[in-house]
C-alpha cells in the first residue's frame, strides 16, 4: 500500500479506533442486519474505553455506502478529531474487528484494501459512452454519460445497392463521430482527475474504435465482459476488474520478492527480516518497503511506543514514508516481517 494514502494516519496522535467488518446491504434483511452490527461495534468501542468524541466520529460515517455491491468489506480508522480511513475492502475480514489503542491496527487494510491506481471506466456502444471515475480506494467519485449527436447509427437496406451503400457509410460515420466525441470527453476527464488508465467495456468493435480515438498518453485495457446495454451484469464487470487488481497485486509481490532476495545476496545488506532488525531499520528511517506474511503480535518497544509489533511496525513505516505490502508463501520471513532498505 502506498504510504501517501496513509499519511494522515502517520501524522496523527491517538487514540485510534480500527474497525473492519463486512458491509453488505443488498441482501434480504440487510438493513436490519447492518443496524445490529453497527450497534454492536458502537458498544464494543465504548467498552474498550473509546472517548465520546471518537465514537461520534465513528457514528458520523455510518451511512457512507461507497456504492458497495455484493460481498465486500469496509475499513475504518478513526481518532477523536477525524475519520482517517473509510475504505472498501476487496475481501471482508474473517470476522468483525474492533480495537481501540494508542496506535492504529493497519494489517487488515494492507492485506485486503482496494489499493490500485485510480482509473476511468468507460462503457461504450455505437451511440457514446457511460463514464465513471474510480479512485485508488475503489470508490466511484464522478460519473456522466456522453451521447454523440450522430444519427442514425444502423445501416438500413432501402432502395437499390447504391442507396444501401449510402446509408451504410452514413451509419459508420455517425458511429465514428459518436465514439470520437466520447473519447474526447474521456481524455478531458482523465486530465482533470490525473488518471492514466482507462478500462473499456462494450462489444469488440465499439471498444476498438473508441480506444483508437484516445490519446496515446493513456493506457487502455479492454474488458470482454459486460456492456453498456440496460440490464448488463454489474457483477461480471466487477469480477473482471477484480481480476485485473489481483493480477497487479501478484505482479507486485513478484517484484518485491525478487528485490528482497537480491538485497539479501549482497555484501552490504539491502534487505532484512525479523522483528528486531526491521524495527531497528524503521527507527533509523532506512526502510523503503515493509513486507509481512503472517506477522507476529508480540509486544515491542521503540523510542516512543510500547505496543504489539503488528501495530507498531506498520505505524512506523507510514510515519517514515515506507510502502507496505503483504506477500504470500513465496517468502519466508522471520517473525513474519521483512524490509527492503533504502540504503545499508
Amino acid at each position: 500500500m502506498h504510504a501517501a494514502r496513509l499519511k494522515k494516519v502517520g501524522s496523527s496522535e491517538g487514540p485510534f479506533a480500527s474497525v473492519y467488518f463486512e458491509d453488505v446491504r443488498n441482501r434480504e434483511n440487510s438493513r436490519e442486519r447492518f443496524e445490529l452490527e453497527w450497534r454492536s461495534m458502537h458498544n464494543q468501542l465504548s467498552k474498550q474505553g473509546a472517548p465520546d468524541a471518537l465514537i461520534e466520529q465513528f457514528d458520523s460515517v455510518k451511512d457512507n455506502h461507497h456504492g458497495i455491491s455484493g460481498r465486500a468489506g469496509r475499513a475504518l480508522v478513526i481518532t477523536p478529531d477525524a475519520v482517517m480511513v473509510d475504505d472498501i475492502l476487496l475481501e471482508p475480514t474473517a470476522s468483525t474487528i474492533v480495537t481501540v489503542g494508542s496506535l492504529p491496527y493497519l494489517i487488515p487494510l494492507v492485506a485486503h484494501g482496494h489499493d490500485t491506481e485510480p482509473f476511468l471506466l468507460a462503457k461504450v456502444d455505437h451511440t457514446g459512452a457511460d463514464l465513471c471515475v474510480r479512485d485508488a480506494r475503489g470508490r466511484d467519485v464522478y460519473s456522466e454519460s456522453v451521447d454523440g449527436d450522430g444519427f442514425p447509427v444502423h445501416k438500413a437496406r432501402v432502395g437499390g445497392p447504391d442507396r444501401y451503400i449510402d446509408t451504410q457509410s452514413l451509419a459508420q460515420e455517425n458511429v465514428r463521430k459518436n465514439l470520437a466525441q466520447a473519447a474526447t470527453r474521456t481524455a478531458a476527464l482523465a486530465r482533470e482527475h490525473k488518471l492514466q488508465l482507462v478500462l473499456i467495456i462494450g462489444e469488440v468493435q465499439s471498444r476498438t474504435a473508441f480506444a483508437q480515438h484516445l490519446p496515446s498518453s493513456l493506457r487502455t485495457v479492454e474488458i470482454e465482459r459486460g456492456s453498456r446495454a440496460a440490464g448488463s451484469s454489474a457483477a461480471e464487470v466487477a469480477k473482471a476488474i477484480r481480476e485485473l487488481i489481483d493480477t497487479e497485486r501478484l505482479r507486485r509481490m513478484d517484484t518485491e520478492t525478487e528485490r528482497f532476495m537480491a538485497g539479501q545476496g549482497r555484501d552490504t545488506e539491502l534487505s532484512v527480516d525479523g522483528t528486531a532488525r526491521v524495527l531497528d531499520a524503521l527507527e533509523q528511517g532506512k526502510v523503503e518497503t515493509l513486507l509481512f506474511t503472517d506477522p507476529d503480535d508480540k509486544e515491542v518497544s521503540s523510542n516512543s511506543h510500547f505496543a504489539p509489533a503488528n501495530r507498531l511496525l506498520p505505524y512506523l513505516a507510514i510515519r517514515t514514508g515506507a510502502e507496505l505490502i503483504q506477500v504470500d508463501e513465496r517468502l519466508t520471513l522471520a517473525d513474519g516481517y521483512g524490509a527492503i532498505l533504502r540504503h545499508p
